[in-house]
């Protein structure tokens, strides 16, 4: 933390889909959507107005075309951002690919299980599964994750970044693309009373709620809007909502608590 007197600022940012090309277009969407573009001006105005803050958490679907080159190109866009940047996969990623032609590339750039921010440590769960839209975690994922939270002190306190939801949001195309360990998942996270918040991107739309674990501990969750194109959730099918590129800012205080708030740009 670089002052001991305020809170730890992060910034969430997500479902970029990126391209080589800064001129193509999101093949999906009806409303022209030009994703690098989008990230570019997310990033610009992280850097000249969003204030003083600690790291950029980016947390997955970087490519929608799943090339060399598309990381290369994120690469680009990312290189000379004045803060620590902390990557994971989703679902249209290859880390295979991410590793070596974006995350190698800049020292600036990091894929973490854990990073520890005085008192805070932020858990980067990969929940992304070669040529599934769903989340999945494994019997060795969970185990690394419990041992990451059981090395807390009871005084710390951490908040979980992932890229699917690990919980209904009450979408009946999405939920069926979320998490699906999910009783494992908060069985593990009910162990562990450190975890004060779970954050995630895929949906493509802003959320916030808390859920309620066996034990009667309740835990934040929130989803994150992409950088890109947000979509609807109220039928069965994708529908497009609008193109205001999103992001989201947390302030996680020493005493445990987490105030945050999702901010747009215009489309």
């Amino acid at each position: 933390m670089n002052n001991s007197q305020r809170a730890l600022r992060l910034i969430q940012i997500s479902d970029l889909h990126c391209y080589a090309d800064d001129n193509a277009v999101l093949e999906w969407s009806d409303i022209p959507v030009y994703p690098n573009r989008s990230l570019r001006r997310v990033l610009n105005h992280l850097i000249t107005d969003a204030g003083d803050f600690d790291a950029l958490v980016i947390s997955g679907d970087l490519v929608q075309e799943e090339t060399a080159a598309s990381y290369q190109r994120i690469a680009a866009l990312l290189r000379g951002f004045p803060k620590p940047i902390y990557v994971l996969p989703g679902n249209h990623d290859i880390p295979t690919l991410m590793q070596p032609h974006l995350v190698a590339q800049d020292a600036n750039i990091h894929a973490e299980l854990r990073q520890a921010f005085g008192g805070w440590h932020m858990l980067f769960l990969d929940t992304s599964k070669p040529q599934h839209s769903d989340g999945h975690l494994e019997a060795v994922q969970f185990e690394h994750i419990a041992a990451q939270l059981a090395a807390l002190k009871p005084s710390e306190h951490a908040l979980v970044f992932m890229h699917h939801h690990p919980l209904p949001i009450g979408s009946p195309w999405m939920d069926q693309q979320g998490l699906q360990q999910t009783t494992a998942f908060w069985q593990m996270i009910d162990r562990h009373p450190q975890v004060a918040g779970i954050a995630f991107g895929h949906i493509h739309s802003e959320f916030a709620t808390s859920h309620t674990l066996d034990s009667g501990r309740t835990v934040a969750v929130w989803g994150t809007p992409a950088t890109c194109v947000q979509v609807k959730h109220i039928d069965h099918d994708l529908r497009l909502d609008h193109n205001r590129p999103a992001w989201r800012e947390f302030d996680l205080h020493a005493d445990g608590r987490i105030t945050t708030a999702v901010h747009y740009l215009e489309a």
